[in-house]
């Protein structure tokens, strides 16, 4: 468990005993991944990075009205709230964050930004 960014460790201390957890086997080629990797980067920056930046990536009704928004849209929100996380709130990678909220577009991209900023999203609906 050393490959890890996390300046909070809490998480990790806490985690079950190395002998109850499952056995991780990861010999297929698809599951050869780098020692670091950011499950957002990957979804969203690499999305508008290879030209999917005005596909869109989550359709919603809002208040009876429709509403798209691209990946574009939610990497540019994610990436305005991990800088508030990090910069305003002073999170540090690994710090646990509480999401608590409807299934809605910007619940969306407050997970990714929490994601982005390396801190753990608890992510739970009223």
């Amino acid at each position: 468990m050393s490959h890890t960014s996390h300046v909070d460790t809490f998480a990790r201390d806490h985690l079950p005993p190395k002998d109850q957890w499952p056995e991780l086997i990861f010999e297929l080629p698809q599951l050869k991944y780098p020692e670091r990797l950011n499950c957002a980067a990957e979804l969203l920056d690499k999305a508008v990075a290879d030209g999917h930046g005005e596909r869109p990536v989550i359709h919603a009704e809002i208040g009876g009205r429709r509403y798209s928004c691209t990946y574009r849209q939610l990497l540019t929100r994610a990436n305005q709230i991990a800088h508030v996380l990090q910069r305003d709130l002073g999170l540090v990678p690994g710090s646990r964050v509480l999401l608590r909220g409807p299934n809605n577009p910007m619940m969306a991209a407050c997970w990714f930004a929490v994601i982005k900023a390396g801190c753990i999203a608890v992510t739970t609906m009223p």
